[in-house]
């Protein structure tokens, strides 16, 4: 068994690779933080990917090959800021199976399974008609929603380096359909840029992004905050470091009540704005969320600022 030091996500972790199993421990610290005290699982997810690209039939000249698939699973045990994770990639015919397993824990938090190539599957049933054909459809129609103090994704003020993306309501033909945006304003080299390989973004950006987008968009379906039970990517190319991107999420459906048992789907996709201001469809996303209680008294609680989280809550409420 052979170690290398890697020097990305893992830092200065030690990587093992036995040429079927790469596997390396990661500390969930408070930089890794979604909901309040809760790891963003946009991490776990892109810890895989970064696993994946130790293998030869996953990657072209040492880099992840596109256009590639990917679904994860989560729910199995609990993780929590502070946890010591072990993450797992088993190679297989057509990629990687892989996992992240709470140090201690009988069943790991996140399992997934990663196509890379021709060889990918097909996402889900979802049109994405709401997606328009170009900026000048949304631009100036978009409502400012909160955001959390500390999340990787959208704590826009957090002291640690982290995504610092701000999200957005559009109220569309098509539903209440949520956005967010990358490479429009120069700071966003520092941020969501600052997670790229060789110039293209590292696909953790991309995972976590659209997780949000999409849970966003179920709480609009919902009126509630849910934690992700499955979600599935198909990410059809590279995306340079010089790309405009625009992510949108909408909440697709809703089974049970929040007193009992709730679930909600959403769909997502990313596009690449080109020179002329029509998209580029660069990636497809679906999920399904479980919904909890705790977590919508959360966001009632900590998202901020509190005048754009009562405008939300006023939204959806007025649905019911």
């Amino acid at each position: 068994m052979t170690d290398f030091v890697h020097s990305f996500l893992y830092q200065d972790t030690k990587i093992k690779n036995d040429g079927e199993t790469i596997s390396a421990t990661m500390v969930m610290d408070s930089s890794k933080e979604g909901w309040v005290g809760i790891p963003h699982g946009g991490i776990g997810m892109g810890a895989m990917m970064e696993l994946a690209a130790g293998f030869e039939h996953c990657t072209d000249n040492g880099e992840l090959r596109y256009p590639l698939s990917c679904c994860f699973r989560m729910g199995g045990s609990g993780v929590r800021v502070g946890d010591i994770v072990g993450i797992e990639a088993n190679a297989s015919d057509v990629g990687i199976f892989g996992s992240v397993m709470v140090e201690g824990a009988d069943m790991p938090y996140i399992t997934g399974d990663i196509a890379f190539g021709d060889r990918i599957s097909e996402i889900d049933e979802y049109t994405r008609d709401y997606v328009p054909s170009g900026y000048s459809k949304i631009k100036g129609k978009l409502d400012h929603l909160p955001h959390y103090l500390n999340c990787f994704v959208c704590g826009v003020d957090r002291k640690m380096p982290g995504l610092k993306r701000r999200f957005h309501l559009w109220k569309s033909t098509h539903g209440n359909i949520v956005c967010a945006f990358a490479g429009f304003n120069d700071e966003d080299k520092d941020t969501f840029y600052r997670f790229e390989q060789n110039g293209f973004i590292h696909p953790m950006g991309l995972l976590a992004v659209l997780d949000e987008t999409m849970g966003w968009g179920g709480f609009f379906a919902s009126a509630n905050g849910g934690v992700s039970v499955r979600l599935n990517y198909k990410i059809l190319r590279k995306i340079g470091i010089n790309e405009k991107l625009v992510f949108f999420g909408r909440g697709e459906k809703v089974m049970g009540r929040i007193d009992k048992r709730m679930l909600f789907w959403a769909s997502g996709c990313g596009v690449v704005m080109k020179d002329d201001g029509s998209f580029e469809k660069v990636i497809e996303s679906s999920g399904q969320w479980y919904a909890m209680a705790a977590l919508t008294e959360q966001m009632r609680k900590e998202l901020i600022p509190t005048s754009l989280t009562k405008n939300a809550f006023a939204m959806v409420e007025a649905k019911e």
